[in-house]
């Protein structure tokens, strides 16, 4: 395990020196999605569909994708009813054991990437308070940075490996009802991620517009002020998962799978995610971490220092410099 670990970070840090050893077979990562050019949804009946648009997710039918078609639901779906909350307390125990258990949950990764993209859209939204139409296609770039590869990429671990394996591991408890609890809540997961997929790609539809000097410039404005309407609902929406999260679903795992399927399953994880792309996911993660001034800060911190190699994160700075801020410089 220890092994693998150092190897997948290994070739995270030098991905130059190790492609040509991965591609002999020692490692079979899942094809390399590139996030500025694939997306896919889930749609009604959880199908998924691609396609390829140069980072901007794809406008549907108007009346799906209508601003008012989300006007009840974008923040949020209803709470989790007391009684499961309760069953699911009784088992985590203590709140103090609740939260001391995260530092034992191996997928920290997932939770610092949900934290980026709550970061990312706060920041597309007060992009878009401050931008018209003469600088339209700034918004536009950082629209396809936050949704057509940061929104992306976590949506595609967690509709093709992190919520199914989730949903099987909680809802496999023995007793029936901390199974409907858990059960319950993952539902509620899923529509939350459906939403705020759906928010993305109406931000990217009308940063497109926004761009678009062949419609009045009146729409073009209307659609600057509805980026900055829809970004900050979905920083609200993703906010309220990751309280989920770390409330519920983090500990119960940490409690529920050993330590060294969770590691194992990590490092699924990333190879899923690809080699280039982790660069960036791993900077975007990190700013997010020290950006925060609270005492889950510190933290925070402590735990990315425990989980991402020293390699990695030395790395850091260099990838800032020449991968992140070329990407996301109009979001500073």
């Amino acid at each position: 395990m220890l092994v693998s670990s150092l190897y997948i970070w290994s070739i995270l840090a030098f991905p130059s020196r190790w492609t040509k050893i991965a591609a002999r077979g020692l490692l079979t990562p899942s094809p390399i999605h590139v996030a500025a050019k694939s997306i896919f949804r889930l749609d009604s009946h959880q199908h998924r569909s691609t396609t390829e648009n140069k980072g901007v997710l794809r406008s549907e039918a108007a009346a799906s994708s209508s601003p008012s078609s989300l006007s009840s639901s974008s923040s949020s779906s209803l709470p989790v009813p007391e009684v499961y909350m309760e069953d699911i307390r009784k088992f985590l125990g203590p709140e103090s054991k609740a939260n001391a258990l995260i530092e034992h949950f191996h997928i920290q990764g997932w939770r610092w990437h949900t934290k980026s993209l709550v970061r990312d859209a706060g920041r597309l939204h007060r992009l878009a308070l401050k931008s018209d139409v003469t600088n339209a296609e700034t918004l536009k770039d950082a629209t396809d940075y936050v949704v057509g590869f940061n929104l992306l990429g976590l949506h595609k671990i967690e509709e093709t490996l992190f919520f199914p394996w989730m949903r099987e591991k909680l809802t496999s408890v023995p007793k029936k009802e901390l199974s409907s609890a858990f059960s319950y809540v993952m539902d509620k997961l899923e529509n939350d991620r459906r939403t705020v997929d759906h928010l993305g790609r109406i931000i990217s539809r009308n940063a497109l517009l926004a761009c678009d000097t062949n419609q009045p410039e009146s729409d073009r404005s209307n659609a600057i002020i509805e980026v900055a309407d829809r970004s900050a609902q979905l920083q609200d929406c993703a906010r309220g998962m990751m309280y989920i999260e770390d409330k519920w679903l983090v500990p119960a795992i940490a409690d529920i799978v050993p330590e060294k399927e969770q590691k194992s399953f990590n490092n699924k994880v990333l190879r899923k995610l690809g080699l280039l792309d982790s660069r960036l996911h791993l900077v975007g993660m990190y700013e997010a971490i020290i950006e925060e001034d609270d005492d889950d800060s510190t933290k925070e911190q402590e735990l990315f220092q425990r989980a991402i190699p020293s390699i990695s994160r030395q790395l850091i700075p260099r990838w800032k410099r020449k991968l992140y801020e070329p990407k996301t410089y109009m979001l500073e």
